[in-house]
């Protein structure tokens, strides 16, 4: 059974290999940011090219930077990661660049493989960021520049940790950033992440502080790979499978095909299998979608995506989008002028630009979708009809 909600590997890794390849393409020249809605396997595709560059024996560093809160972190984290990938060449000259830069760096280079050597690498960088960061991470500019590379630095929730610095330190961390990477001919980033990146940085830099990334959008399965992740699975669980249940399967998902809401139906599938018995069909997925899937034991599943609102979003533009998502989910479509009058009235407020900036968040967080003109419809039809049940009478 494929995994809900952790990154795909080795055989689960299924339908990223033309998005894999594109991007390692693309970070010949460019760096990339990935942009795609929560749970769309931008992670997995992050691990994928992770191996695959290691396969080609190209220094490649992963860093997952969600619990990161400070720039100074931040640097100890990749400057840390630096030192440890690649050949030992590599980190014995990377660290003597470090070493004349910053004192408290005086460490014996014959331990530069040992677990204790990287701990007090991180406890001393730590420190030597605590307090002044600009201006002693200017001092890697020169360091980063010497690089010849090719050096891939891979960050996943980069938006989170730009979220959880101060403001100002955010704003400012987001220019010496940009700096960085112009400085770095032999360092390709890749970014991605589970909040919108455009609505983070817009909110403290402006996005020209991030114009310089190649975006590669990811999207959901096509059909024909979503059938026979559905036959795959139910062929490895030993049952019998049938066209029509891969069909019922893919009809409660909806287009697009969110890998972790496919994986939602058939881990319910097994679920009810194994309590209940019987065998796959139709009428067992309706059931389970029904009834496990929409039903009080599978809030967990979607609650993210309700608690965002509070956490990335004004009082005041959480309570508009609430009141609009939830007249969205109840409907097939609703129109701009419709929202806008909700907008009104759940703020006193009659400024088209702060409507439309909030439909843009909206449609940037992956909420909405804009097809037609003036028309607003939920992206996920499983998260509208989820959202319908618990929240389309709320705010």
């Amino acid at each position: 059974m494929l995994p809900v909600g952790s990154p795909a590997t080795g055989d689960d890794f299924i339908d990223r290999e033309r998005e894999t390849a594109f991007i390692l393409d693309t970070i010949e020249k460019d760096h990339v940011m990935l942009v795609a809605p929560r749970r769309f396997g931008k992670t997995s595709i992050m691990r994928k090219i992770e191996r695959d560059l290691a396969s080609r024996h190209k220094p490649c560093v992963f860093l997952e930077v969600e619990s990161v809160n400070s720039p100074g972190e931040f640097i100890t984290d990749l400057v840390t990661a630096l030192v440890e990938c690649g050949g030992a060449s590599h980190k014995t000259r990377i660290f003597s660049a470090l070493e004349k830069a910053f004192a408290r760096l005086q460490e014996n280079l014959d331990e530069i493989e040992t677990p204790v050597f990287r701990a007090k690498l991180r406890s001393r960088l730590r420190a030597e960021f605590s307090d002044d960061w600009l201006e002693k991470a200017r001092k890697l500019d020169t360091i980063f520049a010497e690089i010849d590379g090719p050096v891939c630095i891979i960050l996943d929730e980069f938006p989170v940790a730009i979220q959880n610095m101060e403001a100002d330190d955010a704003r400012t961390f987001l220019h010496w950033f940009r700096r960085l990477r112009q400085v770095s001919a032999g360092v390709r980033f890749i970014v991605g992440g589970s909040v919108s990146i455009d609505h983070v940085v817009y909110g403290v830099g402006g996005t020209p502080v991030i114009n310089d990334f190649r975006r590669v959008g990811i999207g959901g399965f096509e059909e024909s790979v979503a059938l026979s992740v559905v036959e795959r699975v139910v062929q490895d669980e030993g049952w019998e499978y049938s066209p029509e249940t891969g069909r019922t399967v893919l009809d409660c998902v909806g287009d697009p095909c969110i890998p972790y809401f496919l994986m939602i139906v058939l881990s319910g599938l097994k679920e009810e299998i194994e309590i209940s018995g019987g065998a796959p069909s139709p009428a067992l997925v309706d059931r389970v979608y029904n009834k496990r899937i929409l039903g009080s034991e599978g809030r967990h599943y979607f609650e993210h995506y309700s608690r965002r609102l509070r956490i990335t979003y004004s009082d005041q533009e959480a309570k508009a989008a609430r009141a609009i998502l939830g007249r969205v989910s109840a409907a097939e479509s609703l129109s701009a002028a419709i929202a806008y009058d909700i907008f009104r009235r759940s703020t006193g407020s009659e400024s088209e630009d702060a409507f439309l900036a909030l439909l843009a968040q909206l449609n940037h967080d992956f909420y909405v979708a804009m097809e037609t003109p003036g028309e607003l419809r939920f992206y996920s039809k499983m998260l509208r009809d989820w959202w319908r049940i618990y929240h389309a009478g709320t705010g």
